[in-house]
């Protein structure tokens, strides 16, 4: 069906296009975003496929069936309905229904993938696209370190440990070690895994790539993913990993870079901003304990509450954001937010858990027991920072998982559990 190679294209090209073009850019005088343009036009095409196609409409009513009788899908359903309710008593309803609608449109992406887009060559492609996309990404942030192409402001500063912070077209250094942690993983298990002398020799190649980039961020949140990411590997897959980690920090003692970003992990004056945007964050809880300010309404509160506790201002910070993903649902969504947040990611563990156990095919396996890791890792760094709600990042946690389901929806349509490529 022509819609349907229509449709897994616009997917394949969103994979591709998402961090390589600027969040925004400049199209007949107006700054838009282009890969928001793309995403529409998948959305579009698929509802032109339900309104067009049985078959099609056969699948979503499928789907929707699987859905609402999925533990991950329902927590996903209750905290959009969440943080829909919450714009009625946000202060800046703008602002909540706009976090509201980019939620939604993940659940849409994750349907769209897991429940239509979910054949074979689709996964491949799919799977092909995000590892391109991933080391255009990272060759640019090495050409951009050298070159400071594409770097402003604070972040094309002389750091003395490091000449420049890259960030690609990411926004900011820790978005880039966001993406390139759910991505190297599951690199060095393809490395792993892959037998084809000059395949393995590329997954060899691209998994230090990828980890040169993170040291060049010059991310302390990138160090501490990395360390949770072994640890993790070294539990589910083997335990000679702990030795590869003893290794690799005993020769990271001797690299300024890892040696100074390590030693400010423990930095209180470092610390000392986010621990004040946390403190915020926990009045706000305790003055809106069932349901919240409003969803991404954190930031509009922030500069009365540090009216309120002047204790907490850290310099002229003004409208700022949580730099933590959990209190900033807690305190946006209230208890129900809190649970049901919780409870995707939980469910998603399991689900991811449950894919690796389930097929036979090594290539994923192999990929998705290194993304188990980069999900550990990843729910770790969002501890510091807003990554689950930065759409560069967490689409791709969204696609990746999406893939894994729906591979396992068709192999369980198909009344078969042995699934190969």
């Amino acid at each position: 069906m022509f819609l349907d190679k229509i449709s897994y294209w616009f997917i394949c090209l969103y994979i591709i296009v998402l961090p390589l073009v600027p969040t925004k850019t400049e199209i007949v005088g107006r700054k838009i975003s282009p890969a928001d343009v793309i995403l529409a036009l998948v959305i579009l095409t698929y509802i032109l496929k339900i309104v067009t196609f049985s078959k099609s409409r056969s699948k979503f009513v499928d789907g929707i069936k699987d859905f609402f009788t999925n533990y991950l899908s329902i927590f996903m359903g209750v905290l959009a309905l969440m943080m829909l309710i919450s714009v009625s008593y946000a202060v800046e309803k703008k602002l909540a229904l706009s976090e509201s609608i980019r939620f939604i449109v993940y659940i849409i992406i994750y349907f769209i993938i897991k429940y239509d887009t979910n054949s074979k060559k689709c996964t491949i492609g799919m799977m092909r696209s995000y590892i391109f996309s991933t080391l255009v990404l990272s060759l640019f942030g090495i050409y951009q370190y050298f070159t400071g192409y594409g770097l402003e402001g604070k972040f094309k500063e002389n750091y003395g440990y490091l000449r420049y912070k890259i960030m690609a077209n990411m926004d900011n250094p820790n978005n880039l070690a966001a993406f390139l942690i759910l991505a190297i993983f599951p690199m060095i298990m393809l490395a792993i895994y892959e037998k084809e002398k000059i395949k393995k020799l590329f997954y060899i190649m691209l998994s230090l790539l990828i980890f040169s980039d993170l040291i060049l961020t010059g991310s302390r949140n990138a160090i501490i993913g990395i360390m949770v990411g072994v640890v993790i590997l070294a539990i589910v897959y083997s335990f000679r990993l702990f030795i590869l980690m003893a290794l690799l920090g005993g020769i990271s003692i001797f690299i300024p870079v890892i040696r100074t970003r390590l030693m400010a992990i423990t930095d209180k004056t470092q610390n000392e901003s986010r621990i004040y945007l946390w403190e915020i964050a926990k009045r706000m809880i305790k003055d809106h304990p069932l349901f919240g300010v409003g969803n991404g309404n954190y930031v509009s509160l922030y500069d009365k509450y540090t009216e309120i506790y002047p204790q907490f201002k850290f310099y002229g910070y003004t409208r700022f954001p949580c730099h933590n993903s959990y209190l900033k649902i807690e305190s946006e969504l209230g208890i129900i937010g809190g649970v049901s947040f919780a409870g995707v990611l939980i469910s998603s563990l399991i689900a991811v858990k449950k894919f690796i156990s389930t097929t036979q095919d090594e290539f994923y396996k192999f990929f998705y027991t290194g993304f188990l890791a980069s999900m550990i890792s990843f729910y770790v760094m969002n501890l510091s920072d807003n990554l689950f709600f930065v759409p560069k990042t967490t689409s791709y946690f969204w696609i990746l998982l999406a893939i894994s389901q729906g591979i396992m929806f068709r192999a369980k349509s198909n009344k078969s559990y042995l699934f190969h490529t």
